[in-house]
């Protein structure tokens, strides 16, 4: 028998559209929009005091979640307590990142219903792809009535013109501000790019976190260094001729990392409030502005260990060592 090429009817084909406000209020008031900044607050809180944690961990009261209990662990050590939250803190970083661009890029079509928007894009390839456009300012965002610009400020802002906004107190451009908005998805898309960390996490829990150092040169003037806390992982590599295991350390400084999960939060919250605003007209007060300093460069070089050579280590990587192939075995 032929095979069947009939395309298949699309989910948007056929929708009964009275039911779009419906779905979108169901959206909006079930969004966790704060649950990046509480995670971010509870883990500092046991960084900041990992004995005060300790000591709720190993009482003897029960665990109850619904009909499961199970008892307190008083084996629990205050190093182990630390690892994990260090090493949650360091990889909600990027699930904070992913969840703010892919509320953006459903947002930014200005269609009916945002949730279709994100649940319509489940390739990772695809994903990866504007990701990469995104690293390199290509947005590639058009609409009949808005600029490229307009449709910046209005997902972030509720607005496009700055003078309604009253948290704007710097004499910035339409062109800044958006310019501002558009550093942050392109940072933001260069880093989930270098995602290694996140996935050996995901993966397995195949990662280790530490403190750790890297020098490299003699005399003080002279030396490119950094140390602090990171993540080590294994990844395989390919060479001219050959795969090969690489030891990876990357720096991650869990301040900087801190400071743009709070902000991020108040970012998605800002899409939240505009989207509330657009789809269910209901008003919104106050917001988070971004100003022209307030960018993720700025607050990574007030974190990094400066050297003359203006070079900022994100981390190091240590090829495994491999006999010497005899070539002239027979």
């Amino acid at each position: 028998m032929g095979k069947n090429n009939k395309r298949k009817t699309g989910p948007d084909e056929g929708l009964v559209i009275e039911q779009l406000y419906s779905l979108n209020k169901e959206f909006y008031s079930d969004y966790s929009k704060d649950y990046f900044g509480l995670k971010m607050l509870v883990l500092g809180r046991v960084i900041s005091n990992p004995g005060r944690f300790l000591d709720l961990m190993n009482n003897d009261e029960p665990v109850k979640i619904g009909a499961f209990e199970v008892k307190g662990n008083n084996k629990i050590e205050i190093d182990e307590i630390e690892k994990y939250a260090k090493l949650e803190l360091a990889t909600t970083y990027y699930h904070c990142i992913e969840t703010f661009l892919r509320l953006f890029m459903a947002h930014s079509t200005l269609k009916q219903c945002p949730w279709f928007e994100i649940s319509r894009e489940t390739s990772f390839v695809e994903f990866k792809k504007k990701l990469a456009e995104f690293s390199e300012r290509r947005f590639n965002i058009r609409h009949e009535q808005l600029s490229e610009d307009d449709v910046f400020l209005y997902v972030f802002y509720g607005t496009t013109e700055l003078s309604e906004l009253k948290e704007f107190d710097e004499k910035l451009s339409k062109e800044e501000a958006a310019g501002v908005l558009k550093k942050w998805i392109e940072w933001a898309s260069r880093e989930l790019l270098k995602v290694y960390d996140y996935n050996a996490y995901k993966h397995g829990l195949n990662i280790a976190t530490g403190k750790r150092g890297f020098k490299l040169g003699q005399g003080e003037d002279d030396k490119i260094e950094e140390h602090g806390e990171s993540l080590k992982f294994i990844t395989k590599i390919e060479k001219k001729d050959r795969w090969v295991w690489q030891k990876n350390i990357v720096f991650t400084p869990l301040d900087f990392r801190a400071a743009m999960i709070h902000i991020i939060n108040g970012l998605i919250n800002n899409i939240i409030k505009v989207g509330r605003f657009t789809y269910l007209k209901e008003q919104f007060s106050e917001f988070l502005f971004l100003g022209s300093k307030a960018l993720p460069e700025s607050f990574y070089k007030e974190i990094k260990t400066e050297n003359k050579f203006g070079v900022s280590v994100e981390g190091y990587s240590i090829e495994l060592q491999y006999y010497k192939k005899d070539t002239n075995a027979i």
